[in-house]
């Protein structure tokens, strides 16, 4: 049976009636097996949106193609939530996954772009967490405790998000292994082992760029340019990797430390 809520109090009227069985949350219930879906794909509407302040607020269920359009009207990207490249298609999944992504390491990591945003309970109860501005001392940052919590401690509603100029122009390439110490110079935006070779991305302005690539050809730095869909394709490789690499060696250290916090939140509700 697939549940699709409406509202904010949906959600919360589907938990409290739901109690403590296992649910499965999915932003699209198409081609999903489990018996029983909660389904925020209602729940997909931009509630505000700040250029000049570089800020942007969405419900959960909305898709990464819908985010990354609103946002590319106005120049402005989030790095780590580009459609193309995720494994997941709606905002509330990738958070709720917080997939690795190669250009965190330089661009910001997936939770620092959260600022705040609604949640609900396993017993379903509605909170907020956070605030509309970068630098804020609103009390714990809770909110990006739902980055990567998979559901344990209930689900996301909708988030507050900070954004970033989108460059003018992406150079994407592979390039040999033992060439890392010369790109690293040039603060690529992604360089990562990928296939025996080097993973790289430049992004800026063009003019910035071309230099970047005439100071690489004298320093002979061979380099074997990427188009976007193998780039895209390289990127989810790469991703899907490092995911199954992490759950391999998730210590039962930190599968309790998850467990304890989960009760935090509500000691009887089950979300999966």
């Amino acid at each position: 049976m697939v549940y699709s809520p409406n509202t904010n109090q949906d959600v919360s009227d589907i938990l409290r009636m739901w109690g403590d069985s296992p649910l499965h949350i999915s932003g699209n219930a198409i081609g999903e097996t489990q018996s029983e879906i909660l389904s925020l794909t209602n729940l997909n509407s931009v509630l505000f949106y700040e250029p000049e302040e570089m800020i942007i607020s969405v419900q959960s269920g909305i898709s990464l193609d819908e985010l990354e359009k609103t946002l590319s009207a106005k120049g402005q990207w989030i790095p780590t939530l580009v459609a193309e490249e995720s494994l997941e298609q709606t905002l509330g999944a990738v958070i709720a996954s917080d997939h690795f992504h190669p250009r965190a390491k330089n661009c910001g990591a997936l939770r620092t772009t959260i600022l705040g945003g609604t949640f609900c309970t396993t017993n379903g109860e509605i909170f907020k967490s956070g605030s509309r501005v970068v630098k804020s001392v609103a009390g714990y940052d809770i909110h990006r405790a739902f980055c990567g919590s998979r559901g344990r401690f209930g689900i996301i509603l909708d988030l507050t998000l900070k954004v970033q100029p989108l460059p003018e122009i992406f150079y994407r390439f592979l390039a040999p292994s033992d060439s890392r110490e010369k790109l690293l110079q040039f603060h690529p935006s992604c360089l990562e082992e990928f296939s025996g070779k080097l993973l790289v991305e430049f992004s800026g302005y063009n003019e910035d760029i071309e230099a970047d690539r005439d100071e690489m050809r004298s320093s002979k730095i061979n380099t074997e340019e990427l188009n976007s869909e193998n780039w895209n394709i390289a990127i989810k490789t790469l991703i899907q990797l490092r995911d199954d690499d992490k759950k391999k060696f998730l210590s039962s250290d930190v599968e309790e430390l998850l467990i304890k916090v989960q009760r935090v939140f509500d000691p009887e509700g089950v979300l999966v």
